[in-house]
């Protein structure tokens, strides 16, 4: 799996903004404005995510993620199932630690935007309008602070994390940092014992919208915690068919939702996509129509929905479920490249 080190300030709890937490090193920003965008990180969503941030910008330039050194082309626009390991100075000065880290997440070439609609209220609170990658609650993992110096230390030099904010650490030929990349993989597959917790899994008193959380995180976890390959691979050809057929075609930035589109002709469209067997694509037109009813309600949307499975929806019954609902069915066609089918 891609892995991706990214250096942030250090925080007890990237919990949100809190003069009792306040972010150390990581730069100028955060020691003359007192906070970071790193500073949600380990915030849970209510919509079953955690956003993180890493700076990019270097003076006027926000600089874009080299995603195509991960496994993708250089034409992607992002990349799932990378694994983010996050590093900060112990207590604002060197040496850097492991922090925490993402397993399966999305990482985007290029910064993305909330637009005003937030994923939590302590966003709201914040005005955290941006992120670089995202991750379900249950694959983010915090070290308690007390924890983070026994784990995995950085050295620094040639081999090693530069100036940048993120790392592309597999490319290293210095024999220490290779150890220390290996060291990191066994931490995330469990092979080595860490006590990092899960943030979903907090005790006390919680911020509005916890046990919607709570629930959510129960469902992912038993039917859709892992972005599977075959999630990514079905959403590039999707997109892929959407390009050959429609060549003015814009992708607007999603939220929770798997994909926007405005082909010119059907007029924006929300996506879900889900990966399907015969045997599994009611339920996956069921999940999808409830999670794409809940960013209707959420974002006030007013076009078109779409579901995108893998396999052909050939029973009457599961047409109908989606069609008599408003919703729209698509899936791989070996002539068309996909059949799509609307609402009459």
């Amino acid at each position: 799996m891609p892995l991706l080190f990214c250096n942030i300030a250090w925080m007890k709890h990237y919990a949100g903004r809190n003069p009792k937490d306040p972010p150390k090193g990581g730069g100028g920003f955060p020691r003359k404005q007192g906070y970071c965008g790193e500073e949600l990180n380990f915030v849970p969503c209510d919509d079953g995510y955690v956003y993180g941030h890493f700076e990019t910008i270097k003076g006027k330039i926000d600089r874009s993620i080299a995603i195509e050194k991960l496994g993708v082309s250089r034409t992607d626009e992002y990349i799932d199932n990378v694994d983010i390991v996050w590093t900060a100075p112990v207590e604002g000065n060197d040496p850097r630690c492991v922090i925490g880290w993402y397993r399966h997440a999305r990482l985007y070439r290029k910064r993305q935007f909330f637009n005003g609609i937030y994923p939590s209220e302590q966003h709201e609170r914040d005005q955290m309008s941006n992120f670089r990658c995202k991750t379900r609650i249950e694959n983010a993992f915090l070290l308690d602070p007390k924890d983070r110096t026994s784990t995995l230390m950085l050295e620094r030099g040639p081999g090693w994390s530069g100036q940048a904010s993120w790392w592309y650490a597999e490319d290293t030929e210095d024999p220490d940092a290779r150890r220390f990349v290996r060291s990191v993989r066994k931490l995330l597959d469990g092979t080595r014992e860490t006590p990092a917790r899960n943030p979903g899994k907090r005790r006390g008193r919680g911020r509005a919208g916890a046990a919607t959380t709570e629930g959510y995180q129960r469902y992912v976890g038993a039917y859709e915690a892992v972005i599977s390959p075959r999630h990514h691979d079905l959403h590039k050809s999707f997109e892929s068919y959407l390009r050959r057929r429609h060549p003015s075609v814009t992708f607007p930035t999603t939220f929770c939702d798997d994909l926007r589109y405005d082909d010119g002709t059907t007029g924006a469209v929300m996506v879900e996509i889900k990966p399907t067997e015969a045997t599994t694509v009611r339920y996956a037109i069921r999940t999808a129509m409830g999670q794409l009813l809940d960013y209707e309600q959420h974002q006030k949307w007013g076009g078109k929905k779409l579901i995108v499975v893998e396999t052909p929806v050939t029973g009457a019954d599961d047409r109908a479920l989606a069609l008599e609902n408003g919703f729209g069915l698509a899936w791989p066609d070996e002539n068309l490249g996909f059949k799509v089918i609307w609402p009459t």
